[in-house]
């Protein structure tokens, strides 16, 4: 696979995300990102015509800690990032997937399938997307490729 070629369907990871009430302490938002060995966590509508949230170990870090607010105390609505930025088109060329996430300044982007969620991707998921087509690349052309 060219890397030019790649599309939010071969990044996007596919299993969901733990999620957490909005008047939860920032505190058991980190404590479920860490038992999930995931640092991006959903937060549900209230209802139908309700935008989702989500809240990032970046939310955490720089709005959180590096403000000096007590994260047993601090709520996940006061710093969730809301209206989530989601992408429905899976064929989306890689790139727009990047500048959707440059543009937004967000780290992580929701995926929605037929209106479910499907997933979602990081900027991780573009690093490392990219990587492992440039190794497929290298194997296919006979070319060793060493990573350490």
């Amino acid at each position: 696979m060219e890397i030019n070629r790649l599309s939010l369907r071969d990044v996007v990871k596919t299993f969901e995300l733990p999620t957490i009430s909005p008047e939860a302490p920032v505190l058991e938002a980190i404590n479920k990102m860490l038992e999930a060995k995931c640092y991006t966590i959903l937060v549900p509508r209230a209802g139908p015509h309700d935008a989702y949230g989500i809240l990032t170990k970046r939310d955490i870090i720089s709005k959180v800690i590096a403000e000096g607010k007590d994260p047993a105390k601090a709520k996940v609505k006061e710093f969730m990032s809301k209206p989530l930025v989601l992408l429905t088109n899976l064929s989306l060329d890689l790139r727009w997937v990047a500048n959707a996430m440059a543009n937004s300044r967000v780290s992580t982007i929701a995926v929605f399938e037929k209106g479910d969620f499907y997933g979602y991707v990081t900027e991780s998921c573009v690093i490392d997307g990219i990587y492992h087509a440039m190794r497929r690349a290298k194997i296919e052309e006979g070319v060793e490729f060493v990573s350490c």
